[in-house]
């Protein structure tokens, strides 16, 4: 009986062990954002995340795009925010709009917005996003 303790107890501290080592090893989790929140108006949207790390703020439009693609359709514009300031001030606050008529030749309207942790849509094509 006391040799049946004995195993009992080893195989304890042994389970202890390892899950201490475990817990040891495991390093910091991945700091995420949180509280995240859209702000949309009629040709653009804008994002902000508390919490800790990156983000993107994603914006599908729809109307005329002469910078790249077909003219006349869907095209997506992407924007990465940050959550710490003293990280990257500016964009703590991604925006994207779908009227830029002057700089792309965009002229639309945003269909979705979403923030997401990895992209979901292909990059944009041109060097301005």
């Amino acid at each position: 009986m006391a040799n049946t303790q004995w195993r009992m107890l080893g195989t304890t501290v042994l389970l202890a062990c390892a899950a201490s080592v475990a817990t040891v090893t495991a390093g910091p989790a991945a700091a995420e954002p949180r509280d995240c929140t859209v702000d949309r108006w009629w040709s653009g949207a804008a994002a902000h995340c508390g919490g800790e790390g990156t983000y993107i703020l994603e914006v599908d439009c729809f109307g005329v795009s002469v910078s790249g693609g077909q003219p006349f359709g869907p095209y997506f514009k992407s924007a990465t925010g940050h959550t710490d300031p003293a990280l990257d001030p500016i964009f703590t606050h991604p925006r994207r709009d779908c009227m830029n008529p002057l700089t792309l030749g965009q002229i639309g309207v945003p269909t979705d917005v979403r923030i997401t942790q990895v992209p979901t849509r292909p990059a944009p094509s041109n060097a301005y996003e």
